[in-house]
Order: C-alpha cells, then sequence, then structure tokens
C-alpha cells in the first residue's frame, strides 16, 4: 500500500497559517521502514510507524506555491541495512512538533546498506504544494548541522578545551585545510575551490565550475580528504615507456624498468640504450628459450645494458631476452 499527502494535523496546521497568513515552520524529517496495512489510513498518523533515521532540513527553496526541502541519508553507525519506504515531514506548531506530510513508497524504494557494508550516502529532495503562498521557514536549533560562533565560545574556551575564541578556531580549521572559498548552500562553485559543507561538517573541492543554486555537494565536488588522499596515492608512482623501456618509477625516484626483445644468436652481445641514467642497479636477465640451456650476463657500460650469452655454441636460430632492472634514477 502507498500514500503520499498532508496527515489531518497538517491539513489543519495549513488551513491555520493561512488564516493568519503565517509561514509554514518545518522541522525536520524522519525516515523508516514501516508499512501501511489494508483498510489503515495513513492520514490519521501522528508519527511515522517504524522510525529509523530522523535528519534535519538542509535547505529549502520557495517557488511560488511550492517549496522544496533536502536532507541527507547516511549509514553512519548503521547496524542493520532497510528500505527507507516511508518518509515524514514534522513542523512546529505553537511550540509542539506535528507531522505534517506522509508518504509510504511500498515495496517501490531503494537499500541503505548498512555501515559495514561500505559508506552510503543519498539526498532526498521533496517537493511540497500548497496554497500558502506567504514564505516558509525552514525552522533549525542547528544541533546537528553546525556551531554557531556563540556556542563555541561560551562552551569551549570556558570548559578550557581550547583557549582563544571561534574565530581563531575557524583560522585553524582555514589553515589547515589551505583554504575555504565558501559554504552550502552555493550560488555557484569554481572549479579548484574549497567549500564547508555543515551537514557533516567536511569540506569539498569543486571538480567542474557550476554556475547555478548548490545546496548539497553533488558528484562534481569530492570530500578534501579523499581528494588528498587520491593525489598521494597518484604521486606515490608514475609508469610510463621511454626508448622501448617499460618504467615504473616511485616517489623517491627508485625506479623498475623492463625490456623484451628478440635476439639472434648469431650475435653474442647485445647492447640497450638506457632510457636516463641510474646507479645502484641490480640486473635480471632472463631467456624464453626452453629448448637450449642458456645464461645471460649483463653489466652497464656508458649508460647501457650490455649483456653476452654463455655457452656461445648456438650459432643459429633466436630468443626472446627478458631484462628487468631495479635501480636509483639520477
Amino acid at each position: 500500500m502507498k500514500f503520499s499527502g498532508l496527515t489531518k494535523k497538517g491539513r489543519a496546521y495549513l488551513a491555520k497559517c493561512q488564516a493568519a497568513s503565517t509561514p509554514i515552520q518545518f522541522t525536520k524529517m524522519k525516515f523508516g521502514d514501516g508499512k501501511l496495512i489494508d483498510n489503515e489510513n495513513p492520514a490519521d498518523l501522528t508519527d511515522i510507524k517504524n522510525i529509523k533515521i530522523e535528519k534535519s532540513i538542509l535547505s529549502k527553496e520557495q517557488k511560488g506555491d511550492a517549496v522544496v526541502l533536502t536532507t541527507i541519508i547516511d549509514n553512519v553507525s548503521l547496524e542493520q541495512g532497510y528500505f527507507p519506504r516511508e518518509t515524514g515531514i514534522y513542523v512546529l506548531d505553537e511550540g509542539v512538533e506535528v507531522l505534517y506530510f506522509y508518504m509510504n513508497d511500498g515495496d517501490e524504494t531503494s537499500w541503505i546498506p548498512p555501515e559495514v557494508d561500505g559508506p552510503h550516502r543519498m539526498e532526498v529532495k521533496i517537493n511540497l504544494i500548497s496554497s500558502n503562498t506567504g514564505s516558509v521557514v525552514a525552522h533549525n536549533d542547528g544541533k546537528d548541522l553546525y556551531i554557531t560562533k556563540e556556542y563555541l565560545e561560551a562552551n569551549y574556551t570556558q570548559k578550557g578545551e581550547y583557549d582563544g575564541t571561534a574565530q581563531s578556531i575557524e583560522d585553524r580549521v582555514v589553515a589547515a585545510v589551505g583554504k575555504e572559498d565558501g559554504k552550502f548552500p552555493l550560488t555557484e562553485a569554481i572549479q579548484g575551490n574549497v567549500y564547508y559543507f555543515s551537514g557533516n561538517k567536511k569540506f569539498y573541492i569543486c571538480k567542474e565550475t557550476q554556475n547555478r543554486r548548490i545546496s548539497v555537494p553533488n558528484e562534481k565536488f569530492e570530500e578534501l580528504s579523499i581528494y588528498e588522499n587520491r593525489k598521494k596515492l597518484e604521486n606515490l608512482y608514475s609508469s610510463y615507456s621511454l626508448k622501448d623501456w617499460n618504467i615504473l618509477e616511485f616517489s623517491n625516484k627508485q625506479v623498475f624498468l623492463s625490456l623484451r626483445k628478440r635476439v639472434q644468436y648469431s650475435e653474442n652481445k647485445y647492447i640497450y640504450e638506457l632510457p636516463f641514467k641510474i646507479s645502484n642497479a641490480v640486473i635480471l636477465v632472463s631467456s624464453e628459450d626452453i629448448i637450449n640451456q642458456v645464461l645471460f650476463s649483463a653489466v652497464i657500460l656508458d649508460n647501457s645494458v650490455v649483456t653476452k650469452r654463455w655457452p656461445d655454441a648456438i650459432a643459429t636460430g633466436n630468443n626472446v631476452l627478458n631484462i628487468i632492472i631495479m635501480a636509483q634514477k639520477e
């Protein structure tokens, strides 16, 4: 069974707001996995049936008679996965929190895995339409979205956890990440800039410029810590080819070089120029000839690898030579 609409208390609250020309004060959203049963009237509900998570409203956008409410569901500290089939939107009615809107998608919903299965985050946008054309207020006490400077100065400094003002704390945070170019919601985002999202208290780097309103980080943003770790991994080593050599180079200039060449047995001195100067080299030379038992020796002379075969009795045919070098790049 599916349902989407105002509850009876929600309708009464809306009528009161319309009569008094007062704004709707949204407080929070709740998500659960409760199922509706036959002959049940969801409009009679005063709370969702089986709550799994409670989230504050991150942003609201008024468009005529419609309002778009945005929040994010994640699986932080979630021990058992669930289907978030039911959604409840709550308002503040004369100091009392009331279930204003209820939605149940039945079995047509996605799965949220437990935290042990890996991080999961889902942005939820709810579009509500009412005839109340007045301003819509997203009521939020900020406890799980942000900490005000007044709260920091009244609590952290008095408790001795940090000897400084909220501004100096903010300055230290900015210094730690290197920069801060703004906070969500944004009217635009510039590639390479860093923005702070109070919803999860994390910094994000913009991967692509966006000239529009952005309420929460989307796929064009990357969490700064992930970005920095990825860059560190990318800078840890590089692989490339040069002068027929395949090269794996690490950040400390340690290199692995490999070369695969076909050689003629009519010759017994094979010289291959190195792509660059190296030192402290260890050389391994092997043959792909499984019929003739041969050994190869190798030395580095004049920035080239010189290899010779032993015994020197085979005069015809050819073979494939593999050379692997571990060394320090100069």
